[in-house]
């Protein structure tokens, strides 16, 4: 982590309906100051050892679900079953990006879903958490997808 003097300067690296206020479901998406984003982390991410580039290190870390999604298609119904599995109806998501220049967002699951390819695209690899739950899933950009749960601090 650096000092945090860079954190989320650069929102407009999201997905544009992230940062439009016109869009209903932009209006939804709420973005993390670097106190919020600490926390977040110290809850989630900080409990994994990192492999390099900041990816979890899986292989001191169990996983419950490892899957690889082969282009944009694939990965908008993945993403779609993976939520629907891990999050229960009207919860709000994280999305923890790579790139700390990004602030990290929360939104509804649904618009995450109906968002999943802007998502994708917006890259680097990215963290989705449930908030309230105890799964953190990795994306990577080479098309893994890991599901791992959090160990308790």
């Amino acid at each position: 982590m650096t000092d945090g003097s860079s954190y989320g300067s650069h929102p407009e690296y999201l997905p544009d309906f992230m940062n439009d206020p016109r869009d209903d479901d932009g209006r939804q998406v709420m973005k993390l100051d670097l106190a919020e984003n600490r926390a977040l982390a110290a809850a989630t991410l900080s409990r994994f050892p990192a492999a390099s580039g900041d990816v979890i290190d899986f292989g001191s870390t169990p996983f419950t679900e490892r899957l690889w999604w082969d282009d944009e298609e694939h990965w908008t119904r993945m993403a779609a079953v993976l939520l629907s599995s891990y999050v229960q109806r009207g919860e709000r998501i994280a999305v923890i990006w790579g790139n700390y220049l990004m602030p990290a967002v929360t939104m509804p699951a649904e618009v995450a879903v109906r968002h999943a390819r802007d998502i994708l695209d917006a890259g680097p690899h990215f963290w989705i958490h449930p908030l309230g739950g105890s799964v953190l899933i990795e994306c990577l950009m080479d098309g893994q997808v890991t599901v791992v749960t959090i160990p308790s601090s």
